[in-house]
């Protein structure tokens, strides 16, 4: 009776382990399956995100913004798909695949389970100049001194210097570095922006785009009399949409803005004077310069009207310069987004013309080389204006018509 009792002992000893034996290798089976199917997921996403950076670095270093191509690494395959989904925005598709062990899986279909992942984002990959409030090639010698206050973005290639207690708004950038620094005890300027050094973007200097699109609106009409011009031309708009035109010596004529920029854009391979108060939206292209010989302003003030929808490119291959005259040496209002692509925006004499006050400008200001307003002493101002500049806040989403982009890759957004 012992012996046998013993024996049942054990042989239920041995069934009772082998079972649990069983059931531990089934545990831990289950734990690798497990452990390896979260490996796979992970792989297969850690290269979807590997074949969108081959994606960004054909968009940005060599410009495609249609392609189709394949990306094979770490056993993965990856299909990438660049489509250009407007004027300056592409889509970028990845599509991301590998095939791993799945017992479930493999027990009901007798394959190997296909490990699949996606990732999807749109990318910006030029951007009007209008961005930024300030943008120089070059500051020069000349100082933001206490009185000046921007309220936009701020960009130089050069050195940004100050002197005194100048305030900021917008963030700061620039490639040379700003003096003195704001880390500097001495420095009093305000960035409340905040600041960044080391950064460059190349001013826009193709203009092709503005005088394709002022041919195209010109049509057949002659030579001065729509979208191109050749002789000095001033306009002076009004409040109701119109402009009076001044050509060369011609008597001055009023037309509506509409019918003399379909396109939105006017070209001039001569000088252009503007004044007045623009209801419409255009972009003048002066391949010399462009003067401002008094106000200009928008219809719509969009300080106070965010929903304006006038706007105004000055657009010069030279100087945007505002006149030495008994009208702008009491305040100047300036409501654009101006563009220096060869010279400066300055004001004429001012280092003889008298104080005029505040030069308050609302919108964006682009040039080659800082050009100075005014000088200044350490009591103030000597001679000329003080600035007061203002960043048009929907620059940031709009833009006078066809106006002049910088490449600048931006992600719009991103899905996984």
């Amino acid at each position: 009776m012992i012996g046998k009792s013993a024996l049942i002992v054990v042989f239920g000893f041995i069934l009772s382990f082998s079972v649990y034996q069983l059931r531990l290798n089934k545990a831990l089976l289950s734990a690798t399956d497990t452990f390896n199917y979260y490996y796979m997921k992970t792989l297969v996403h850690e290269e979807a995100l590997n074949a969108m950076n081959f994606g960004i670095n054909k968009i940005w270093q060599h410009e495609i913004t249609d392609d189709n191509f394949t990306v094979t690494s770490n056993g993965c395959t990856s299909n990438v798909s660049i489509y250009e989904t407007c004027l300056d925005t592409v889509l970028l598709k990845v599509k991301t695949w590998n095939y791993g062990f799945v017992q479930d899986h493999y027990d009901r279909f007798h394959e190997s389970f296909k490990f699949e992942d996606s990732v999807f984002a749109y990318f910006s990959y030029r951007m009007p100049v209008s961005r930024y409030f300030w943008f120089t090639n070059n500051e020069g010698s000349v100082y933001w001194v206490s009185g000046d206050t921007v309220w936009g973005p701020t960009h130089t290639n050069s050195i940004l210097r100050t002197y005194g207690r100048p305030v900021f708004y917008g963030k700061v950038t620039a490639y040379q570095g700003i003096s003195p620094s704001p880390t500097h005890p001495y420095s009093r300027a305000k960035y409340y922006g905040g600041w960044e050094i080391g950064v460059r973007v190349e001013i826009p200097t193709d203009m092709s785009h503005l005088i394709q699109a002022a041919t195209t609106g010109n049509g057949p009409a002659p030579m001065n009399t729509k979208s191109l011009y050749n002789l000095e031309t001033t306009f002076e708009f009004l409040y109701d949409g119109r402009v009076v035109r001044t050509v060369g010596a011609d008597s001055p004529d009023t037309v509506l803005v509409s019918d003399i920029a379909p396109t939105g854009v006017v070209h001039s391979t001569a000088d252009v004077r503007v004044k007045g108060a623009l209801n419409g939206q255009l972009t003048i292209y002066s391949e010399d310069d462009i003067w401002i010989d008094d106000d200009i302003v928008y219809a719509s003030d969009p300080i106070s009207n965010p929903a304006c929808d006038d706007f105004l490119g000055l657009v010069s291959g030279d100087n945007v310069i505002i006149t030495d005259n008994d009208a702008n040496n009491s305040n100047v209002y300036i409501q654009a987004c101006m563009m220096a692509i060869g010279g400066s925006f300055v004001a004429e004499n001012y280092q003889s013309r008298p104080v005029a006050g505040n030069l308050d400008v609302t919108g964006s200001i682009v040039q080659k080389d800082r050009g100075p307003v005014g000088t200044f002493g350490w009591w103030g101002i000597t001679s000329g204006f003080y600035k007061q500049y203002r960043f048009d806040t929907r620059c940031a989403s709009q833009s006078p018509p066809s106006y002049p982009f910088v490449r600048a890759l931006s992600l719009v957004s991103w899905w996984e």
